[in-house]
């Protein structure tokens, strides 16, 4: 429990009590980074019910943009945009085209380039345009990705943490590499699946009055799974691309994963289940 408090304290801004650090203890509660995903979701999902309430005069077409907002901006103040900031970093450090030692340091340095300016602009943009069209399609999909993607994001992290060494001799990321290992990474997909798995089935049930076939139901269960894995995969892909271009990941590389890894969710949850379901 210790662990997942410092956890949930280290990569969030979420008001908690002090607890004395234990690097060790936080290194290894890595496998149960998918649950601070979970209490991601669900202040994600309570915002947005507070204001669908309070915007609730609104026509529909101005409803939409502003929800959308509210879901990217508190996503951005509960992490206190700890994970925006490793993209940008890799942006610029990865995109300067110079030597590994150099793409280091540029990714060490505070300030913001103008590669990871464009990525910044990029993943906002993306993010909106995916949200927006997902809610668009099917608002209960959408209140299911907003439950889910922060959960899928921080599994791909902790995939990525087994993947590759540490590219640098310390670092505050250093600690969840050496620590993770792949039994690890079964614990994060367990909670994970189990997770999704019953949000969906919950999101099927209380959206529809009609009782549905089984064979409805497991596909769709079928469709997270092969969605999970895909990102799995991603995950995998991508730390073996950065492994290459600097010698292994850092605390910015997991960052950037997660943020890109979010919308390679989303994306697929619009995309996937028209090849299966029509």
């Amino acid at each position: 429990m210790k662990g997942f408090l410092l956890l949930l304290s280290f990569m969030t801004r979420i008001p908690m009590p002090k607890i004395d650090y234990d690097e060790e203890k936080l290194g290894k509660s890595m496998k149960l980074f998918p649950l601070v995903g979970v209490v991601i979701g669900f202040i994600l999902l309570f915002f947005s019910i507070v204001f669908s309430y309070v915007l609730s005069n609104l026509s529909f077409s101005a409803f939409l943009p502003i929800i959308i907002l509210v879901v990217i901006l508190t996503d951005l103040i509960s992490t206190g945009a700890l994970h925006l900031d490793g993209l940008a970093d890799t942006f610029d450090g990865i995109f300067s085209y110079r030597s590994k030692h150099k793409m280091l340091e540029i990714m060490k340095d505070s300030r913001l380039g103008s590669n990871g300016a464009l990525a910044l602009i990029l993943y906002f943009l993306i993010k909106f345009v995916l949200l927006y069209s997902l809610l668009m399609e099917d608002q209960g999909e959408t209140v299911f990705a907003v439950l889910t993607y922060p959960v899928v994001a921080r599994l791909c992290s902790v995939i990525s943490c087994a993947s590759a060494p540490y590219a640098r001799g310390s670092g505050m990321g250093k600690t969840f590499v050496d620590n993770t290992k792949a039994s690890g990474v079964i614990i994060a997909s367990l909670i994970t699946v189990v997770y999704s798995s019953a949000m969906l089935f919950y999101m099927i049930n209380s959206s529809l009055s009609l009782e549905l076939p089984l064979d409805f139901v497991m596909m769709r269960l079928g469709i997270n799974l092969l969605i999970i894995a895909i990102l799995g995969l991603f995950a995998f892909s991508f730390s073996k691309l950065i492994e290459r271009k600097i010698g292994g990941i850092t605390g910015d590389t997991l960052g950037a994963l997660l943020e890109i890894s979010s919308l390679v969710y989303i994306f697929l949850l619009l995309v996937i289940p028209t090849f299966f379901m029509g």
